[in-house]
C-alpha cells in the first residue's frame, strides 16, 4: 500500500517534469507559447478530471494541436495590448501634471484587470468548449466574480514568476506545480459557477 502510494507520487512528480520540459521546449519560439501553455493546462485538467491518458508526451502534443488556433489568436490579441499598455507606462508621467496622475491611475486599473483576466484565459479555455471571444468575455467576467480568488491566483503567479526571475533555471521546474495550483482552484471556482447556474 505505502509501496504503491510512493511509486504514484514519484509518477507524479517525472509526469509533471517531463510536462513542464515539453512546456519550456514548445515555447521558445515565443509564438507557441499560448498554444504551450494552454497545452499544459489541458494536460493538468485532463489529469484532474482523471480522464484516459495516452501518456503525457502525447497528451500534450494533442492539446497543443486542439488549441493551437484559438490561443494564436488570444495571443495576438494580448500581445497587441500588452504592447499598449507599456507604451502608456513609458509615456505617461505622473509627475508631470494633473491630467497625467489620472491617466497614470487609469494606467494602472487597466493593467490589474488586464492581469486579472489573463490569469483566467487558460483554465477558461481548457475547461470550456468556446470561441476565442467567448473565452475572454468569461475570464473578465470570472476575475470579477471572485475577487478574492482573483487575488490569491495573481499571488501564487507572482510568486512563480518571481522565483524563475531570481533563479532562471526554475523555470524547468516551477511551471507545471504553477499551472497545477491555479487550474486547481479555478476548476473549483467554475464547478461552482456551473452549480449555481443549473440551480437557478
Amino acid at each position: 500500500m505505502i509501496e504503491n502510494r510512493l511509486f504514484n507520487t514519484l509518477t507524479t512528480i517525472v509526469d509533471y517534469f517531463i510536462l513542464n520540459l515539453l512546456w519550456v521546449l514548445t515555447s521558445i519560439p515565443l509564438f507557441t507559447f499560448f498554444p504551450a501553455t494552454a497545452a499544459m493546462f489541458g494536460v493538468i485538467r485532463k489529469r484532474q478530471l482523471q480522464k484516459d491518458s495516452q501518456g503525457i508526451i502525447k497528451d500534450f502534443f494533442t492539446m497543443f494541436n486542439e488549441n493551437f488556433k484559438q490561443s494564436l489568436v488570444i495571443s495576438i490579441y494580448w500581445g497587441l495590448v500588452a504592447t499598449f499598455l507599456y507604451f502608456d507606462y513609458i509615456v505617461i508621467h505622473p509627475n508631470s501634471s494633473i491630467i497625467h496622475l489620472i491617466l497614470y491611475i487609469v494606467l494602472i486599473i487597466g493593467v490589474v484587470l488586464f492581469c486579472s483576466i489573463s490569469i483566467y484565459l487558460f483554465p477558461t479555455m481548457v475547461h470550456f468548449e468556446l470561441s476565442w471571444k467567448v473565452v475572454i468575455r468569461n475570464a473578465f467576467f470570472f476575475s470579477l466574480m471572485n475577487p478574492i480568488l482573483t487575488i490569491v491566483l495573481l499571488l501564487i503567479a507572482a510568486i512563480g514568476l518571481a522565483i524563475i526571475y531570481t533563479y532562471p533555471a526554475m523555470i524547468f521546474i516551477v511551471g507545471s506545480p504553477l499551472a497545477y495550483m491555479i487550474y486547481y482552484m479555478s476548476q473549483m471556482f467554475f464547478n461552482q459557477v456551473v452549480m449555481k447556474k443549473e440551480m437557478d
